[in-house]
């Protein structure tokens, strides 16, 4: 049964669901040479990004320990990953994030975003979160879950948007940017208004059978020079459950490689964020990425085939426009 939109929000907030699947990818094996992390520009920020992100919901969520959360993130960072992902509402992962960010701050582009909908609420959410980060400033925030807003209200001098800018004025944030898990059409007019700078939505190839996120998203986007990130690559985790240990992707294991090398072989797709509990996720999302090589035409195939298979089996998982 699809859920509602009530349902659907209440996970979301708690888990900010589509952003950090859980992931179980193949085992990381040191070898001799190490390839350097792949590097692409995130659209008109001008930004370098690894093409592998780390979102921040399944440690600060799952009942980990800041000695784990430091653990796995710093390793990411050593390992070359640059683009972080977090929110207000990710259990701890602000405040385990800010003495990381202490040390590594120029090496990193952090993401915040907001749930809010009025100008005044969200300025007052957005300064927590700086708050909480131990930061003077962000790279960028995002409205999330662009596809429950009311636009009009979003553009109006008391909506969200003006905090955004506000921000932006006050030197909080650089860039402006959308996300979401629904409503691709919410997407596409906000985009051609010409006033966000990244957009992060579901890209995965299951859904691509069942949404329209790919066909609407990505031409938009190109024709704004707006960055584009991925998320739910590996479809989220299970029944959106990131308050556990446990959790674990949609897509299954063996799925994971041909999964993030599907999105990242999408048209202007910059980086893919996965949600690593520990360091040996962290080293096997990252040598997808450094040994990332375009899906052949037989693999999209059999990967076309596969999607339809698991689209039948999902349905519609997401409330309706």
């Amino acid at each position: 049964m699809t859920p509602t939109r009530r349902e659907f929000l209440q996970k979301t907030i708690r888990a900010a669901a589509s952003l950090c699947a859980a992931s179980t990818l193949p085992p990381h094996t040191d070898g001799a040479t190490k390839l350097a992390m792949p590097l692409r520009t995130l659209g008109r920020t001008g930004f370098e990004t690894s093409v592998i992100g780390m979102g921040l919901a399944p440690l600060g969520l799952g009942g980990y320990s800041s000695e784990e959360f430091e653990a796995t993130t710093s390793t990411a960072i050593a390992e070359g990953v640059n683009y972080f992902d977090v929110q207000p509402n990710y259990g701890q992962a602000e405040s385990y994030f800010a003495p990381i960010l202490r040390r590594y701050r120029e090496r990193i582009f952090i993401v915040t975003k907001t749930l809010e909908t009025h100008r005044d609420s969200a300025l007052r959410a957005l300064t927590a979160s700086l708050g909480q980060l131990a930061v003077p400033r962000v790279d960028a925030i995002f409205i999330n879950n662009i596809g429950m807003y009311d636009l009009d209200q979003l553009f109006k001098p008391d909506g969200v948007l003006a905090a955004l800018k506000e921000l932006r004025r006050r030197g909080k944030t650089r860039f402006l940017g959308l996300s979401g898990h629904m409503g691709a059409s919410h997407f596409v007019k906000a985009l051609e208004t010409g006033e966000f700078d990244i957009v992060m939505a579901p890209f995965n190839f299951v859904d691509r059978h069942t949404y329209s996120f790919e066909r609407d998203i990505l031409p938009v986007a190109a024709k704004h020079e707006v960055g584009v990130v991925g998320m739910k690559v590996l479809g989220g985790a299970v029944a959106l459950n990131y308050e556990t240990r446990e959790q674990k992707a949609a897509i299954s294991a063996v799925d994971h490689t041909r999964a993030i090398r599907y999105v990242l072989g999408l048209p202007g797709m910059c980086s893919v964020v996965i949600g690593c509990k520990n360091r040996a996720e962290v080293l096997s999302a990252v040598r997808v990425g450094r040994e990332y090589q375009p899906l052949s035409a037989g693999e999209l195939a059999a990967l076309e085939v596969r999607g339809k298979q698991l689209a039948a089996q999902w349905g519609k998982h997401y409330p309706e426009d």
